[in-house]
């Protein structure tokens, strides 16, 4: 469940352009296939903003078209707040365009719907280049501030945050229809947010939020490969030897079969034991359920992490001292003799 903050009533109306260009600056026109993916991405990213949060509670807004405008590419999208868009004079509004364009609104975020659009296509181009922000600013809000190496700076919710760094396969999804004219006729992307009363001639005369090109494009129709995750249950034979009382995840656990491991002990009942006083001694041989988690991590070793969900005392030991490391003697000869 998404915490809410947002009220919806004070989201603000808002435009975003997206200007398509060529190396010289211009474009006549763009593929009907590549814009109809521009829309449907659009659509898709402002769904999944609004699935964080970013447009208060509630569905996500609605995208309306404006006729587009002869010269360079301009397509001017509006997404619309409420049920009823039509003839509604100052209804509350998300922006979007597809074109030779962008716009870039002064209002913050939260009170501007388009620069929530605006700022997410940014900070997840940036995510698509491997950037990282040079400072966060978690507000009260719910909101986090994100400042970039350029000096610029972005906001969204929490939630949002999370989901473009994660990026996703909807995430990257939405990303790459909009960015679909990269492919073909355009070499850069231009975005920028205004309000809904802003010509096209005045938001074309503000920095753009972002510039994707087409490496970017192509990044994004890369599938980002998942982290996987594979877990078995084994039971096993073994002594433990190095003891945290403190910390049941530092448990290091030797066993016959298995090998020697630290692992996490979740058998509740047998902590509450040690808690009782039952004491672990040198030697102590105990019978294990095991749950083994392999983890693989896109760039990273795979990681094998063990959670010791039973335990059961089969052998007492030495009582003259503790158990530890040094302690694998009697759960050899055990081993042995089954053998």
């Amino acid at each position: 469940m998404v915490a809410i903050t947002r009220n919806r009533e004070d989201i603000e109306d808002g435009v975003v352009q997206l200007r398509f260009a060529d190396d010289d600056d211009n474009i006549k026109d763009i593929s009907a296939s590549d814009l109809a993916e521009v829309l449907e991405g659009l659509v898709e990213l402002s769904r999944e903003l609004a699935s964080s949060g970013e447009f208060g509670d509630g569905a996500a807004p609605r995208i309306r078209v404006r006729p587009p405008k002869e010269g360079s590419f301009i397509l001017e999208a509006i997404v619309w707040m409420q049920e009823n868009p039509i003839g509604a004079a100052g209804m509350t509004a998300v922006g979007a365009a597809a074109t030779a364009a962008g716009v870039n609104a002064g209002k913050a975020i939260g009170t501007a719907a388009g620069k929530a659009v605006a700022d997410a296509i940014g900070a997840g181009i940036r995510s698509l280049r491997g950037h990282t922000p040079v400072e966060f600013d978690y507000l009260d809000s719910g909101d986090v501030k994100v400042k970039w190496s350029d000096g610029t700076a972005s906001e969204h919710r929490a939630e949002t945050w999370k989901k473009l760094q994660e990026m996703k396969r909807p995430t990257r999804r939405a990303l790459r229809k909009i960015m679909a004219p990269l492919n073909t006729d355009a070499d850069k992307l231009e975005v920028r947010d205004a309000s809904v009363d802003a010509t096209t001639d005045e938001i074309l005369n503000t920095p753009a939020e972002a510039v994707a090109i087409r490496t970017d494009y192509l990044t994004a129709t890369q599938e980002a490969e998942q982290t996987t995750e594979e877990e078995r249950i084994f039971e096993t034979e073994a002594v433990l030897g190095t003891i945290d009382f403190d910390n049941t995840a530092k448990w290091r656990v030797k066993t016959t079969r298995e090998g020697t491991r630290t692992a996490t002990i979740e058998d509740v009942e047998f902590l509450r034991g040690l808690d009782r006083g039952d004491a672990i001694h040198k030697n102590d041989i105990f019978w294990l359920k095991v749950r083994e988690t392999t983890v693989k991590e896109p760039g990273k070793n795979v990681r094998t992490e063990w959670a010791v969900i039973e335990v059961t005392r089969t052998r007492r030991g030495d009582t003259g001292g503790d158990a530890h490391d040094d302690a694998p003697d009697a759960l050899e000869e055990a081993s042995a003799s089954e053998d």
